[in-house]
């Protein structure tokens, strides 16, 4: 099912942009016809397989209620997520995994975005005009192992200590 939706998929991308691109009105016509027949397909199919996945997926699946990705207080990261049969599975990653994750997903969201129209600049928020005045030093961890690593983003309000007598 999901590789009849990507053919017909692409065989109005093809269509559409024979279409575009011919050179006299007829083929002009054919092509927009064809394009518009692949796309009346394509949403066929993608009605199908949506209605095959609404069927298959419970219907108490939410939104987890803590962090998909915690950093836990060894130094590793853990990733929380569901198998595709909705089991619980945390993945425990250590420092240099979790950012060798981290960048190859960016890369491949990078790539996602351009391929879909989009421009990597266009998805991602404006940087502050003073990069100075947008970092502060995090809390320190408990237990004080450390300095203080720096963080972007506006400072967390401050918490009044109490005072001991």
């Amino acid at each position: 099912m999901v590789n009849s939706l990507c053919m017909t998929w692409a065989a109005a991308q093809v269509a559409h942009e024979r279409s575009r691109t011919a050179t006299n009105p007829e083929t002009q016509a054919d092509q927009h016809a064809r394009a518009q027949h692949a796309h009346e397909l394509t949403q066929q199919h993608y009605d199908a397989l949506l209605a095959l996945l609404t069927a298959s997926v419970p219907d108490d699946v939410s939104a987890e209620a803590f962090l998909p990705v915690q950093p836990l207080p060894t130094g590793e990261v853990a990733i929380h997520a569901r198998d595709d049969r909705a089991n619980s599975v945390r993945l425990k990653l250590t420092g240099v995994q979790a950012l060798t994750v981290g960048a190859h997903l960016t890369a491949y969201a990078a790539i996602s975005l351009d391929r879909s129209g989009l421009k990597v600049a266009e998805a991602l928020p404006p940087l502050p005009a003073d990069p100075a005045a947008s970092v502060h030093p995090a809390p320190s961890p408990p237990g004080g192992t450390g300095p203080a690593p720096v963080v972007p983003g506006t400072p967390p309000p401050a918490v009044p200590r109490p005072t001991i007598r």
